[in-house]
């Protein structure tokens, strides 16, 4: 009677003739490459081999035999690309070397390198460092800043064991280059390039040095009064049907919460105008005029000193329904409506059938703003939108009549409970004064920066 293989027996078997494969894949792999004189390839393929199947003799004494060649050829290639001035190109080559002398030592093996290899090694890298140092001097001599910085960054980054020497030239020249940069920007007329640059340069360092903060100080400074653009920003007036709608408190609330949370937070290279001394000025110029324009705005900003005068209008608003369920309902009513609950209700007087409606849906809201720049001279610099849209549930009751003679029941009631109406229209108009807020504001402070270079 032949025996039954243990299911788990069965599956260990399968694993390991799938791990074999591969192993054995991985080898022939290797193989194929070795033929092509692509040593330093196979010898990767060799080492996943034994990693995949550590028992596997060829793939262990072909991983030796390709690793060693792969070093040897490797090293005259480097060889060859120093004696044709590459020094970086060589001491990537190196860096290929050691990358594989790792792999194989993941696998448990060894590849040995000729004795002299640490000390060639390094000698590599050091002339890849001092080429990277010179080109980068060159770049900066010949105002190719980003080229410069690149080769100085690269220096003690992109090779192996730099000595501290070579680090601190490094960064002591990616600092120069960078405030040197900053200096040139600002020349040209770039105050927000040239601030960013002296930042980049205090950044090389975890510590910089006293003298490079006070250098950065100093440009960073000089631009942002260079640079710096105030900007008076007038209250927010509503067209007619907006206003209509949402009542004249929310442009009022609108442009309190931009003056609280916004207008006092300007970015860098931006100053916002007191707007007691703006609206000061623009009564006197109105003389009780509501119509704000942008002649007489760019009077104001004449005054008060300000480059850039911003004039808000809220000039739109859509509020739609939808998912709209509305049930229709019928009750007893006295007739005439009489007022109140309490009426006198005798048993002779007259009823009438009347019918109401419980309604629910989603409501949404959208508004838009529109914003427009002007300089003192009252041109128009700028016009952009800025917009929200909320929605939310709502819920209403709707009756030709007096609701309060309507017999309701308790589930009933909120429908028509001008509170609970009230209530959802109010949360949705706050989210939209928020979210509008903070439209307005980006906007506005995005195409002023936009000016800025």
């Amino acid at each position: 009677m032949s025996a039954r293989r243990h299911p788990m027996a069965a599956l260990a078997l399968i694993a390991l003739a799938a791990s074999c494969a591969s192993a054995g894949d991985r080898l022939n792999d290797g193989i194929k490459l070795q033929s092509q004189g692509r040593y330093m390839d196979a010898a990767y393929r060799y080492a996943d081999a034994v990693e995949k199947d550590s028992e596997l003799v060829e793939a262990r004494n072909r991983l030796l035999s390709a690793g060693d060649t792969a070093i040897s050829v490797a090293m005259d290639d480097a060889d060859d690309l120093e004696r044709r001035g590459d020094p970086v190109a060589s001491a990537r080559l190196y860096r290929d070397i050691d990358r594989l002398i790792a792999r194989v030592r993941q696998v448990g093996m060894r590849l040995d390198p000729p004795g002299d290899y640490g000390q060639i090694r390094r000698a590599v890298f050091d002339n890849a460092i001092g080429w990277q140092m010179t080109q980068g001097g060159e770049a900066s001599d010949e105002g190719r800043w980003a080229d410069a910085q690149g080769y100085f960054a690269g220096a003690r980054a992109d090779f192996l064991e730099p000595s501290r020497i070579q680090v601190e030239e490094s960064y002591d020249s990616e600092v120069n280059v960078l405030l040197s940069w900053a200096d040139t920007e600002l020349t040209d007329g770039h105050p927000r390039a040239a601030f960013d640059r002296a930042q980049q340069a205090s950044e090389v360092r975890s510590s910089p040095a006293r003298d490079v903060v006070l250098r950065v100080r100093d440009i960073q400074d000089r631009a942002l009064k260079a640079g710096t653009v105030v900007v008076a920003i007038l209250p927010v007036i509503a067209d007619d049907g907006v206003r209509e709608y949402l009542g004249g408190q929310f442009e009022i609330d609108l442009d309190n919460d931009l003056q609280l949370d916004h207008w006092n937070q300007p970015p860098r290279f931006v100053q916002v105008a007191d707007p007691l001394i703006l609206r000061r000025e623009l009564r006197g110029l109105l003389r009780g005029q509501a119509q704000q324009s942008p002649i007489i705005v760019g009077r104001a900003l004449g005054m008060i000193g300000a480059d850039l005068g911003v004039m808000i209008r809220l000039a739109r608003i859509e509020v739609t329904e939808s998912d709209v369920h509305r049930d229709r309902h019928e009750a007893v009513v006295p007739r005439g409506n009489p007022s109140g609950r309490g009426a006198d209700r005798r048993s002779d007087q007259a009823m009438d059938t009347v019918t109401y409606s419980t309604v629910r849906g989603q409501m949404s809201y959208y508004v838009e703003a529109e914003v427009v720049i002007v300089d003192p001279d009252g041109r128009e610099v700028e016009r952009f939108t800025s917009s929200s849209k909320q929605n939310g549930p709502f819920q209403r009751g709707e009756f030709d009549g007096n609701p309060a003679v309507l017999p309701l029941r308790d589930n009933e009631k909120p429908y028509f409970d001008p509170t609970v109406y009230g209530d959802q229209k109010g949360e949705l108009e706050d989210a939209l004064l928020e979210d509008l807020a903070v439209a307005i504001a980006a906007g506005t402070f995005d195409t002023v920066l936009s000016g800025v270079s």
